[in-house]
């Protein structure tokens, strides 16, 4: 199953979705993804299909080695915008 994590892992950020964005193409709680990836659960072929089709892969594509990478702690930051300062209170365009 470690492999089948990596891979998840690996094709979901590739897409850029998140593992909520994941759960609802894969029709699964965001929960279940979230142990799916840390290797927490074990899932059936039938959630191994919905991941493929939710990740446009094959089931085969996330039964391929790979390495496991570490999951940072925490949520993502969020980039804040620099405000330019306005020019005599007129919008900057």
């Amino acid at each position: 199953m470690t492999y089948a994590a990596a891979n998840v892992r690996r094709l979901r950020l590739r897409s850029g979705l998140t593992q909520e964005g994941l759960a609802e193409l894969a029709g699964l709680d965001h929960t279940y993804v979230q142990a799916v990836e840390r290797v927490r659960t074990n899932f059936t072929v039938e959630v191994l299909v919905a991941l493929a089709d939710a990740l446009q892969a094959e089931p085969r594509d996330l039964l391929r080695p790979a390495a496991l990478t570490p999951p940072k702690a925490g949520r993502p930051l969020k980039i804040r915008r620099r405000v330019r300062p306005s020019s005599g209170g007129r919008p900057t365009m």
